[in-house]
C-alpha cells in the first residue's frame, strides 16, 4: 500500500530548502535537482519530470505564502497576548485572528492534498513506490544530518547548556 504521508513529507522536506528559491526569480538549481531526482530515482522521462517539477514549484510558492500569512497572525497573537488589557479584551482581539488562522491551516492542508493528488496522477504505481522508497531514505539521511549538525553547535545567542527561560518577568 502506498503511504501518501511519506510522499508529502519528502516533498515538504525538499521544499523547506526551496522556500527562499521559490521566492527568487531563478529557481533553476532547485528545479534541476528535482528533475535529476525524479529521473534517476523514480524513472520519469524528462518531459514528465518537468511537468512534476513545475507543479512542485507552484506548490512551494503557494505553501510559502500561506506560511508567511500564518506567521504574521502568530506575531499578532503574541503581541495581543503579552500586551496590555484584560483577558476579555484579549479574547475579543484574538477571536477574529483565530478564525483566520484556522482557515489558513485548512487551506494549507487542502493545498497539500491537491498537490499530492496532482503528483500521484502523473506517476505509475511503480513510480509511486520508487518515490516513496526514495523518500524514506532521504528522510533518514536528513534526520541523521540534522542530529549531527545540531549536536555539534550551540544555538545562536545561547551559551552551551543554557536554556530558554519562560514565564519569568
Amino acid at each position: 500500500m502506498l503511504r501518501p504521508t511519506l510522499l508529502m513529507t519528502f516533498l515538504l522536506l525538499a521544499g523547506l530548502s526551496a522556500h527562499a528559491q521559490a521566492q527568487a526569480e531563478d529557481e533553476r538549481p532547485l528545479a534541476r535537482f528535482r528533475m535529476e531526482q525524479l529521473q534517476q530515482t523514480v524513472g520519469l522521462p524528462e518531459e514528465q519530470a518537468r511537468v512534476v517539477v513545475e507543479r512542485w514549484s507552484r506548490y512551494d510558492r503557494e505553501q510559502f505564502e500561506k506560511t508567511r500569512q500564518i506567521q504574521q497572525i502568530r506575531r499578532n497573537f503574541n503581541d495581543i497576548l503579552i500586551g496590555p488589557g484584560s483577558e476579555d479584551e484579549k479574547n475579543a482581539k484574538v477571536r477574529p485572528l483565530l478564525e483566520q488562522f484556522v482557515e489558513l491551516r485548512r487551506q494549507q492542508a487542502e493545498l497539500k492534498f491537491k498537490f499530492e493528488e496532482d503528483i500521484r496522477a502523473r506517476l505509475s504505481p511503480a513510480q509511486q513506490v520508487r518515490l516513496i522508497t526514495h523518500v524514506e531514505e532521504m528522510q533518514r539521511r536528513m534526520v541523521e544530518a540534522l542530529r549531527q549538525g545540531l549536536g555539534n553547535r550551540p544555538e545562536p545567542g545561547l551559551r552551551p547548556g543554557a536554556g530558554i527561560r519562560r514565564g519569568r518577568r
